[in-house]
């Protein structure tokens, strides 16, 4: 099981620190603490953080009550940074204190990278990325950002619905969240020979083609525009 540290916000506590109440051995799960004053979870600890021989970099992702603060899995102790990848143990009376960690700043860049380009060897380091799964589009419910020009380029969001409503020009609508083309939308006019016409291609697995008005005409057997149109 690897750790269960993410790309989230942990909650820290400037100037904490505690002593164990009693010992921890290599493998436990659960430390118990003098106090826990000011601690919620997640959080991340350090035990007896002043030996180069025996710190341990330990995230709690458990319950923290009065007397303990407990992390769901051994895989979250033994943190970078700590004296050895497995095997501390901790007399009761250890020094336990929260101390800015390597590992606070990589949760933050991780969420950052969620939206950023956080790599700086990256030629694209501070654009916009939105490296974020894929889903499908529920066009009733779903929102896309703007920005908003009317409001200093802030980012807004907006319903999916109520962009297509602002883009509708003339002969579109927007039925269900959906445009859709409304003739009644637009103005009368007289078809002419040179006119186009949008067509669906059966020959081409129904792809939207355009051709002539007279291109139909043609097609009647060469009769003229006029009496197609008369006859249609």
């Amino acid at each position: 099981m690897a750790d269960t540290r993410k790309a989230a916000e942990v909650n820290l506590r400037n100037a904490f620190e505690t002593t164990l109440s009693g010992a921890l051995g290599a493998t436990d799960t659960t430390l118990n603490l003098t106090s826990t004053t000011g601690l919620t979870s997640p959080t991340y600890l350090v035990i007896d953080p002043d030996s180069s021989s025996s710190r341990e970099y330990v995230f709690i992702d458990g319950t923290i009550n009065s007397t303990s603060a407990a992390t769901s899995t051994v895989d979250n102790r033994y943190l970078t940074g700590s004296a050895a990848g497995s095997g501390l143990s901790h007399a009761s009376g250890t020094k336990v204190r929260v101390s800015p960690m390597a590992q606070m700043f990589e949760d933050i860049w991780d969420a950052v990278g969620k939206v950023v380009d956080s790599v700086y060897a990256n030629s694209t380091a501070g654009e916009v990325v939105f490296n974020v799964a894929a889903a499908a589009v529920d066009q009733t419910a779903d929102e896309i950002f703007i920005r908003d020009a009317n409001d200093s380029n802030k980012v807004k969001r907006e319903s999916i619905s109520d962009f297509l409503s602002a883009i509708d020009g003339a002969g579109l609508t927007v039925a269900s969240s959906q445009l859709k083309v409304d003739i009644n939308g637009t103005g009368s006019g007289t078809v002419a020979g040179g006119d186009e016409i949008l067509f669906g291609d059966i020959d081409d697995s129904n792809n939207l083609k355009k051709t002539t008005a007279q291109d139909i005409a043609n097609l009647a057997g060469g009769v003229s525009l006029g009496l197609v149109l008369a006859l249609s």
